[in-house]
C-alpha cells in the first residue's frame, strides 16, 4: 500500500507539473516551482493560523496511514507543506511578534525564490 499510494503522489504531482510546460517550464524544474509555490501558501496561512498548518500536517504524515489514500495524503502533504512545517516550528519558539515578522519574512523569501525561477525560464 505504501509503493502505491507513494506512486499515485507522484503521478498526481507530475500530472500537475505538466500544466506548467504552458508557460515553458520544464518538468524537473516545474516540480521545483510548484514546491515552492505550494509551501508559500502554507506560509501565507502561517502567519495567521500557524498552529493549524503544522497540526494539518503532523496529522497527515506522522499518523500511520492505513490505506492508500492516507499513504497519498502522506505524501502529498510532504512534496506541499514539508519545508514550511519545518521553519514553522522552528519560529514556533520564538515570542509572538518575532514569530510573525519572521514568518512574513520566510513567506516574502518564498515569494522571492519562486519569481526568480519561474523568471529563469521565461
Amino acid at each position: 500500500m505504501k509503493i502505491i499510494g507513494l506512486v499515485l503522489a507522484v503521478a498526481v504531482w507530475t500530472i500537475i507539473a505538466l500544466f506548467l510546460n504552458g508557460i515553458d517550464i520544464p518538468i524537473p524544474s516545474s516540480y521545483i516551482s510548484l514546491m515552492i509555490t505550494t509551501n508559500a501558501i502554507f506560509a501565507f496561512f502561517s502567519i495567521f493560523v500557524q498552529r493549524l498548518v503544522v497540526t494539518l500536517y503532523e496529522v497527515n504524515v506522522f499518523e500511520e496511514p492505513k490505506s492508500i489514500s492516507g499513504f497519498f495524503f502522506k505524501y502529498i502533504a510532504i512534496i506541499t507543506s514539508g519545508v514550511n512545517y519545518y521553519v514553522q516550528n522552528v519560529l514556533n519558539r520564538l515570542p509572538l511578534i518575532v514569530n510573525k515578522l519572521a514568518s512574513i519574512l520566510f513567506f516574502a523569501f518564498l515569494m522571492v525564490a519562486g519569481f526568480s525561477i519561474m523568471t529563469i525560464f521565461n
